[in-house]
Order: C-alpha cells, then structure tokens, then sequence
C-alpha cells in the first residue's frame, strides 16, 4: 500500500519486537506445531491515529498484552479471531469487529488465514474530542461496547476508515484532507458505537439545523462549481470553526468538506447523465473540481455504484 510502511517477515522474534513496538508488548507464539509464520503489516501513523492493516500466516496465540493506553479496533477481512477481555470473550469475523482498549485485553488467538484492518486511537485524543463534543470534561473512564457488528452503523464507521486509507495512499491533496477525515472517524465513533457516554455524543434528534450549518449549505450549494476553503465557509456562517463542525456533526451527522465533496459528485453525476456529445469523464471531473481522477473514480463508485465512465457509457 503506497503511503504505508510496509513490513513482511518468518522469524517470530522479528514479527514480535515490530508489532511491539507498533501496537503493544506480548507474547506471540504459533499455535501448532511445525507451523511457520508468514506475516505482513502495512501501517501508518497519523496525527491522531494510527492505521493499517495485518495478518501472520500462521495460527497463533497472543498473551501478556501490555496497556498502552489506547483503543484498538480490528476487523477481520477474512479469517477470524478470538479477542479476550477482562470481562468477555470475542468472537470476530467479517460481520463483527472488536474495539478493545488495552487496558482491558488480555490475549487474542487469529485463525491462519485471519487478515485484519486496524485501528490505533490513543485513549487521550479520544478523551479529548469527546470533551469538545459535550463541552465538558470527562467525569469517569469512557468505555466502549466491545462488539461492533459491521452492518449499518458498523459498515459505515469502516467505509470512512477505508477512505482515509484510499487519502493516505494518494497523497496528492496534502495533509488537509487526511486530517479531516481523522477527525471524522472519530467523531463517527463517538456519536455512533455504544459507550457509557453514548446518551451525551449522540447527535441530536432534531429536523431544523441551526440558521449557519443552513447558512453554509446554501451557499455551497450555489457556489460547489467555485473554489471553496473552510475559510470561506467559516467566514460564511458566522460562527467559530468548531461551532460549524459541531452543528454539521450534530444536524448532518457529516462535515461541511465531505457536504461539499457530496454536493459536487452529485453534480458531476448529473453532467456526465446529461453529456454534450465529445464530452469526456475528465473533462466534467475537472469542472467540479476533481484532478486526482483515480481518487474521483473510487469515491464516485462508493456513492453511486458505477464508474464515472459506466455512467457516461449509458448515455452513449
């Protein structure tokens, strides 16, 4: 995965001392004997997160997990993998990824074909966004739901992991787009996975947005074929920085980049349904602002189920 430090190796001892020192300390051991590993971890940090994904090749026990102070959340892309608690055992597969804080894991065991996406926050960042969200501090620990079943919510917090993947791998937009969309998948985690502060981070229940989140959609709405900076759309709301993100988290359950991003895929989906003949994919892709046409093309296909050029091609 470009962006990513890769990392591929047999030896145990090797495998060991590198996941150690990306995730925590602890004891590895092959589960059967005679088998050998074969694993793999492609990782990145980031400024609030850390990022990847791994597997061993082999199955394998892991004991002695020391605390690092964070959250861990896996999802097996294949395979499976029995995460232990200090209060449950987990159970997870494709359809049920595990968040685990350090502090409460006690072992793992990965099936030899278990392949797993994971997340790193550290409990401070996470203490941190949860106070802004509530406007206060933390009065006790916060504490996840161990399971995350990946249908409906579950499925939607992954998809914005795998797109922050799909950003860190490009590259091409800076660090600015990276970091909002760290900022969204944490935001996503604490308003929509159940914790003992759920009934506090949840958004609010409420069908008429505040007058500056309305403010900011109208005015994107009118000007999405122009440049547009969260500077501008700051200026246009008329409230603080933190005050337009919150009323968007809070009202839209989005943030006013990626309702910006939105608005210009529809737009363009509307242009390509409606080409003049000779019109191409990269001519309408660059009107609403799109220049990284992979990156276009695998955004566009998660919103709407085809290629840029399928839906072109229909018209034709």
């Amino acid at each position: 995965m470009a962006g990513f430090a890769a990392f591929a190796s047999e030896d145990i001892f090797e495998v060991r001392e590198h996941i150690a020192q990306t995730y925590c300390p602890h004891d590895l051991a092959v589960a059967r004997r005679g088998d050998a590993l074969d694993a793999w971890l492609n990782h990145r940090r980031l400024a609030k997160l850390g990022i990847g994904a791994m597997a061993y090749g082999a199955e394998v026990a892991i004991e002695r997990i020391e605390d690092q102070d964070m959250l861990l959340l896996m999802h097996p892309t294949a395979g499976a993998a029995e995460i232990g608690t200090a209060a449950e055992t987990i159970d997870s597969h494709a359809r049920r990824a595990s968040v685990v804080d350090t502090g409460e894991l006690r072992r793992m065991r990965w099936s030899e074909d278990c392949v797993q996406r994971v997340v790193q926050i550290s409990n401070a960042v996470l203490d941190h966004h949860a106070t802004m969200m509530m406007g206060r501090p933390l009065s006790r620990k916060l504490r996840f739901a161990a399971e995350m079943p990946t249908g409906a919510e579950g499925a939607g917090w992954w998809h914005y992991a795998s797109l922050l993947c799909l950003e860190v791998s490009a590259e091409a937009q800076g660090q600015a787009v990276i970091d909002s969309l760290e900022t969204l998948l944490i935001l996503k985690l604490l308003e929509s996975h159940p914790s003992n502060y759920s009934d506090q981070l949840r958004p609010q229940r409420c069908k008429i947005a505040p007058q500056h989140v309305r403010k900011v959609e109208q005015y994107i709405i009118a000007h999405a074929d122009r440049p547009i900076t969260l500077e501008q759309l700051v200026e246009v709301s008329g409230v603080s920085a933190r005050a337009l993100f919150d009323g968007f988290r809070r009202f839209r359950g989005t943030s006013p980049m990626v309702f910006l991003k939105s608005v210009r895929l529809e737009r363009a989906r509307d242009d390509l349904r409606n080409a003049l003949p000779g019109e191409s994919v990269t001519e309408i892709a660059c009107r609403w602002g799109f220049y990284q046409f992979g990156r276009f093309a695998a955004h566009y296909r998660r919103l709407f189920g085809e290629l840029p050029s399928e839906t072109l091609r229909k018209l034709n």
